[in-house]
């Protein structure tokens, strides 16, 4: 994300059942664990899902001990902590369009998540129902929101957490709602009836659909013909 990067739109891609219950606010939130144990090829799989923290081996040698002797076995290039409160956070996640790739839309490798997008008209008002729900789930969970940090992992050292991942997933470009410790299972979200702030329609057309213009302050502004 580029220094200063605006978001110009924030989108959810997906099956068309799965956005119209979307639609009436309906967020389904699975945890980082789900994520890690997809199956190879879905869009959605992560295998460093709740990774908190990675170090560069620099040249380290793991060594074991065999008849007294410890033996080398091969260099450690990575180590990655994934403790086990990260495995339980549940999260939803959505499509951010921001200013410094609107030029492009929208990825069409998102076309893998679904054949139906929404576009929420009013994402303050958004927000403000998801924030007034939480407290309803009768569990202690701490709302997290943001946009997700896109980092090379084969250099990468320091913290990660729930919105960081590897740039190979850049094209995602996520904004994610969190909620922590989570509930260790699929958790679903009532936030209210979205339909007065959402715009659906085919993920085939969206890009079609969608165009930017210079506002009167000189700001780019998204807008999606009907």
């Amino acid at each position: 994300m580029a220094q200063g990067d605006r978001v110009l739109g924030m989108f959810k891609f997906g099956a068309a059942h799965h956005i119209e219950q979307f639609a009436h606010g309906l967020l389904y939130m699975n945890t980082l664990k789900y994520f890690v144990e997809l199956e190879t090829g879905s869009p959605r799989k992560d295998s460093d899902e709740g990774t908190s923290h990675l170090w560069r081996g620099n040249g380290a040698m793991l060594q074991v001990e065999l008849e007294g002797r410890f033996m080398p076995v091969g260099e450690i290039r990575e180590v990655r902590s994934r403790p086990n409160a990260l495995q339980t956070v549940n999260v939803f996640c959505m499509y951010a369009l921001r200013e410094s790739s609107s030029d492009r839309f929208v990825d069409p490798r998102n076309s893998a998540f679904g054949d139906t997008f929404a576009i929420l008209t009013d994402f303050d008002e958004f927000m403000k129902r998801v924030r007034t729900a939480v407290p309803g789930l009768g569990s202690a969970q701490e709302l997290q929101y943001g946009l997700v940090t896109y980092v090379d992992t084969a250099t990468y050292e320091g913290p990660v957490g729930i919105f960081t991942k590897g740039s190979d997933f850049s094209f995602q470009s996520e904004f994610r709602i969190g909620l922590l410790p989570g509930t260790g299972a699929p958790l679903r979200l009532h936030v209210g009836d979205l339909c007065d702030i959402v715009v659906f329609g085919r993920l085939s057309d969206l890009n079609d659909r969608l165009r930017v213009q210079v506002n009167a302050q000189g700001r780019r502004e998204l807008q999606i013909r009907n």
